[in-house]
């Protein structure tokens, strides 16, 4: 099967297979105690990021840009993963998970390929086949 879906993407295996884990939903086969742990986690990186804050804010912020933008990217991975997690753990805590934001990461991506070759995403976001939205550079 995921040979077949491999040919039908005409993108190469190692391409569709990291496509596929970035894209696909969480599923989280877990307790609610350990979901809370990830909250609280949440909650820590917070306070760490409010500090942060303050010091780019009062001029006190050492970190050089290179190291500022590597800890962003991380940052962001980890912000990423961790609200695909808490969507798919939402049945835990007798909630639907937020389907408004089902497809930010691939809006997230466009937007940095128009950016890349210096185009601009074009304001509007039309709703796709099945749900999905669709941008696209001008």
């Amino acid at each position: 099967m995921i040979e077949e879906r491999v040919k039908a993407s005409g993108l190469y295996k190692k391409d569709f297979i990291a496509r596929s884990c970035i894209y696909s939903n969480i599923v989280v086969v877990g307790t609610k105690q350990r979901v809370q742990y990830l909250v609280e986690e949440l909650r820590e990186t917070q306070i760490v990021m409010e500090e942060i804050t303050g010091q780019i804010l009062s001029g006190d912020f050492s970190m050089s840009g290179e190291n500022y933008k590597e800890f962003k990217e991380d940052y962001l991975a980890f912000m990423i993963t961790m609200v695909d997690i808490l969507n798919g753990a939402a049945y835990l805590f007798d909630k639907k998970p937020n389907s408004n934001n089902r497809h930010w990461k691939e809006q997230k991506e466009i937007q940095e390929y128009c950016k890349a070759i210096g185009k601009d995403v074009s304001g509007k976001v039309k709703q796709g086949e099945k749900g999905g939205s669709e941008q696209k550079c001008s």
